[in-house]
């Protein structure tokens, strides 16, 4: 139970870099966009990307909410 419990937080922290670096990339991608004036097509593209990410996130948060439950409901 432990090592699950370590795997588990170990599983957030990644989430959790993986969120804020996504999150600085957006900041990143909008500021460089604006100050070499990409396309609005390149610009929608970059941030597909960097949604992508996010979504990612939520899926693999999500999945460990539910990994949790079920070990707390036996």
């Amino acid at each position: 139970m432990a090592e699950n419990d370590d795997q588990l937080s170990r599983n957030g922290r990644h989430l959790a870099i993986v969120s804020v670096v996504g999150a600085f990339a957006f900041i990143a991608i909008e500021a460089a966009g604006t100050i070499y004036g990409w396309s609005n097509q390149t610009m929608g593209l970059l941030e597909l990307g960097i949604a992508a990410v996010f979504l990612w996130v939520f899926i693999q948060a999500f999945r460990m909410w539910r990994l949790r439950q079920s070990e707390k409901d036996g």
